[in-house]
């Protein structure tokens, strides 16, 4: 069985000439700039040609026709799950003769009415993420719902619940990697270094996308290309860039506060042109201290159960001294401590390309990711004495 890939684009369109003619055997060639991966196609008798699979990046487009001035579109973006419409009109001359066009501002995917938004690598460097976590982004597409978190597990779509929700990596189903309920600390499954870019569809989307109802997240991972390229970054949080939580008001101490994410990237090419690696590593390190309230008997009761039932005085002698009075309750005070969180992950990606043909390319991607959480104890919501 074959599943549709949701990681690549499209481009078509129709061939004119200048009195709006169609022209027939037009030939078409987008070459990608970063690898050299070009392909082609021919314009039919309708003008019309049709370049599927194309993946995502930066596109040299030449079409050329005999009789007519060959047309240039530098710098045409292909983004994830976009089908790009390039209409193109040759004007008469000579084979030698050439048009250049700088830029293209149409962005309309003319092929399908989804509602959907793409986020590029520029977005998710530029915009402020807590904890560089990718999906907080996915919040902003139109029709998501946000129900508090901010982050992958916490955001649906257009009505539909979380369940709904379907991940794809490189076009491969990633819904139980990045949705992992039973693990809410991992952050790093699919790391942010590693993203090129990613869409959502929230509605409407047509039936390649369309595993479950809800949206569709196709994520693309970054690749290498004929230039080395790299990047090294550490992001940090600290205490002292923070001010107090109400709660921290009740603990002298300002409970401490480390965040650390860092990590490198590297890729290039292992043959100019056809085979490509991209390399990263990142990794999280957090210490996070916590005011921990709980309820505890008070030295009133303490005295009133010792009379009655000495039997209980080493269950009571358990209880550590309250500090504060709860309103309401003579026989309940109320404790104060403090816990740390440890939260310690580390996530890599290789990824490793090769183009066989024009038509025929493969690629082998490898994830890692370990995550190591240690959580104070909690039962029933209260505290006491976890360190």
């Amino acid at each position: 069985m074959c599943f549709a890939q949701v990681d690549r684009s499209s481009l078509k369109g129709t061939v004119r000439d200048s009195t709006g003619a169609r022209i027939h055997g037009a030939t078409i060639r987008a070459v990608q700039t970063s690898t050299g991966l070009a392909r082609e196609a021919v314009s039919s008798s309708s003008g019309a040609y049709a370049i599927p699979e194309l993946p995502i990046g930066t596109y040299r487009i030449t079409c050329l026709a005999s009789g007519f001035q060959q047309a240039v579109f530098d710098s045409i973006e292909q983004s994830v799950g976009r089908t790009r419409t390039l209409d193109i009109t040759l004007a008469v001359g000579g084979v030698t003769q050439q048009v250049n066009v700088s830029s293209l501002t149409s962005q309309l995917d003319e092929t399908t009415a989804a509602l959907s938004a793409s986020t590029e690598p520029e977005q998710v460097k530029d915009l402020p993420l807590n904890g560089r976590n990718w999906s907080t982004l996915t919040a902003l597409v139109p029709g998501a719902v946000d129900t508090g978190g901010s982050n992958q597990r916490s955001i649906r779509f257009a009505g539909r619940g979380l369940d709904d929700n379907n991940f794809t990596y490189d076009g491969i189903d990633a819904t139980n990697i990045v949705n992992q309920a039973q693990q809410p600390f991992v952050r790093l499954a699919i790391p942010t270094e590693a993203i090129a870019e990613f869409r959502i569809s929230t509605m409407l989307f047509t039936a390649e996308n369309g595993s479950t109802p809800g949206g569709q997240i196709a994520v693309v991972s970054k690749s290498g290309s004929n230039t080395f390229h790299g990047s090294a970054f550490e992001f940090l949080r600290n205490d002292l860039f923070d001010a107090r939580e109400p709660i921290d008001t009740l603990n002298p101490h300002k409970p401490p506060f480390r965040l650390n994410q860092f990590g490198s990237s590297l890729g290039g090419p292992i043959l100019l042109g056809r085979s490509f690696f991209y390399l990263m590593y990142e990794g999280l390190r957090q210490t996070l201290g916590q005011t921990l309230p709980g309820f505890v008997p008070t030295d009133a009761f303490k005295a009133q159960v010792t009379a009655s039932s000495p039997v209980l005085v080493p269950i009571l002698a358990a209880y550590p001294e309250g500090s504060l009075p709860v309103a309401g309750s003579p026989d309940t005070a109320e404790f104060v401590g403090s816990g740390r969180q440890l939260d310690h992950e580390d996530s890599a990606m290789l990824r490793l390309d090769h183009r066989f043909s024009t038509a025929d390319t493969a690629y082998l991607r490898f994830n890692f990711d370990a995550a190591f959480s240690d959580l104070p104890l909690v039962e029933g919501g209260s505290y006491l004495k976890d360190r």
